[in-house]
């Protein structure tokens, strides 16, 4: 008994769509940044961690989040129009409540971060200094998480990160030694 015409067309489409999504989880493709999100905790065995803020960038989106005793700043980046890949930082780093803020750093191609969390309530203000000097803030927090965001062709401008009260005293104070990296 022949196929017509429609049932030939029925079994392509269904043909297609099941090698689509053969193709799209093998290839390590989600369909959302949530999803690329997820799995990426899930292959790293970490989490699930509770989201706190998410914030686009050029690439993708900022994912930060909080899970036990560790902070984290995932990166989700855009893929093939409208699909999503996970990038790094799904790692949580511990938090260490003896000190007034618990930090981290890193950088993807020209685009860079500093993220992390607040122990001291005292605090107002989180700034990161670059090495030429120019400082970035952030006065506004994500239950007591913060994400400071710039993009550079320099790839060691991280030079440090304070914070202050709300009177302008520093409270914690990090700065790195000036690198003279011939290659910037």
């Amino acid at each position: 008994m022949p196929m017509n015409r429609k049932k030939k067309l029925i079994r392509n489409i269904i043909t297609i769509l099941i090698l689509f999504i053969v193709f799209v989880k093998g290839s390590g493709l989600y369909f959302t940044p949530l999803g690329a999100h997820r799995d990426s905790e899930r292959s790293a065995h970490y989490g699930p961690s509770e989201i706190v803020h998410i914030e686009d960038f050029e690439k993708g989106k900022y994912i930060m989040c909080r899970y036990d005793k560790w902070f984290s700043c995932n990166t989700v980046n855009r893929r093939l129009l409208f699909f999503w890949r996970f990038g790094n930082q799904v790692h949580g780093w511990e938090k260490d409540v003896t000190i007034p803020l618990n930090y981290s750093w890193d950088r993807d191609g020209s685009f860079s971060k500093a993220f992390g969390i607040i122990n001291d309530k005292n605090i107002k203000k989180v700034e990161v200094v670059l090495d030429n000097g120019t400082t970035i803030y952030q006065e506004d927090f994500y239950e007591n998480m913060f994400l400071i965001t710039w993009k550079s062709d320099n790839i060691t401008d991280f030079s440090g990160i304070r914070a202050y009260d709300g009177e302008g005293n520093i409270v914690f104070e990090k700065i790195y030694p000036r690198r003279s990296n011939p290659n910037r």
